[in-house]
């Protein structure tokens, strides 16, 4: 028994699963925060991966992808070395690397201050912090054509966006962010 030898001071109740905050996370990188062991896929930083990634659980993109990515119930995360060229469907976006493409959120996307995007964004929340690039179209309109094709009937139940507020766009028109106001 290791409960009785010196060498091995640890109890037998030490050697089963670790408290939930230790097995919930990984070791940080960088600036990268923690993220979830559990139900999280992850694209290291030294693969790429050339045609379309889709899964059923979280996903942390530090590598490159050269293809759609369809996580359309889960997270999707580029990490500050991220990179990907395609179209990129999730619940929630968080990009922290480089990104080209369109971005379909049923949530909301979030251009953390280390992004540099180039595309069309579609969510009914975005979040741009100081110092994120972006160049291109957002559109808000929670009813676009767009995340109806992506997301189905099911999107609408999962947004936490009050009718007032969805029905408050003006006409629907995408916004271009490179366009100086008028």
């Amino acid at each position: 028994m290791t409960e009785s030898c010196p060498m091995f001071p640890k109890s037998s109740q030490a050697l089963r699963q670790p408290a939930s905050s230790e097995a919930a996370s990984t070791p940080t990188r960088g600036n990268e925060p923690s993220q979830s062991l559990h139900g999280m896929s992850r694209i290291g930083a030294k693969t790429t991966i050339r045609g379309d990634v889709n899964g059923e659980e979280d996903l942390l993109i530090e590598g490159r992808v050269v293809g759609d990515v369809s996580f359309p119930h889960h997270a999707v995360t580029v990490g500050s070395d991220g990179q990907v060229e395609g179209r990129l469907v999730a619940r929630e976006i968080t990009v922290k690397g480089q990104v080209e493409g369109q971005l379909l959120a049923a949530e909301r996307i979030t251009l953390k201050a280390t992004a540099a995007v180039q595309g069309e964004l579609y969510a009914p929340g975005l979040i741009l912090e100081d110092g994120a690039a972006f160049h291109g179209n957002i559109d808000m309109n929670p009813e676009h054509d767009v995340l109806r094709e992506a997301f189905g009937g099911e999107r609408r139940d999962s947004l936490s966006v009050p009718p007032a507020v969805a029905e408050s766009d003006e006409g629907g028109e995408a916004v271009d962010a490179g366009r100086p106001a008028e």
